[in-house]
């Protein structure tokens, strides 16, 4: 229908991104950075060498990983400019090289959200709150 516009949303309420005119009737979809965290959980947990996702502020005895329930506490999504930067805290395995665990971590994050939402995301950052060594591997 012409004049009708529809837009993608965030929970903060800027415009994302604007569908074309006539697609579909007007309104709006709010996707709050909780459900984003959701996505990007699931492509973390299946990324190798990723052992699980720790709460960003870890404990004083040691670091807690997360059920997929409250990955909110450790990915953390931020909205700029109408673009999406995702801050990870995760913990790795032990043994493997980091940076490339890393760097596959960012390109299946990336690639999932952007595939779900059509957003791009601008910027993944990946802490690596701990090592989980394997007893059997010392």
């Amino acid at each position: 229908m012409p004049g009708t516009e529809s837009s993608l949303t965030t929970r903060t309420n800027r415009s994302v991104q604007q569908l074309h005119e006539g697609e579909l009737p007007q309104g709006k979809i709010e996707v709050a950075p909780r459900a984003i965290a959701s996505i990007a959980g699931r492509a973390v947990a299946e990324s190798y060498g990723v052992v699980g996702v720790a709460a960003k502020h870890p404990r004083v005895v040691g670091v807690e990983l997360l059920s997929p329930e409250h990955y909110g506490r450790g990915i953390e999504v931020h909205f700029t400019n109408d673009h999406i930067t995702i801050d990870l805290y995760l913990v790795l395995e032990h043994g493997l090289r980091i940076t490339e665990i890393a760097h596959n971590v960012m390109a299946n994050v990336k690639f999932a959200v952007e595939q779900a939402l059509g957003l791009r995301v601008v910027q993944i950052n990946v802490n690596v709150q701990a090592l989980r060594v394997n007893p059997t591997s010392s």
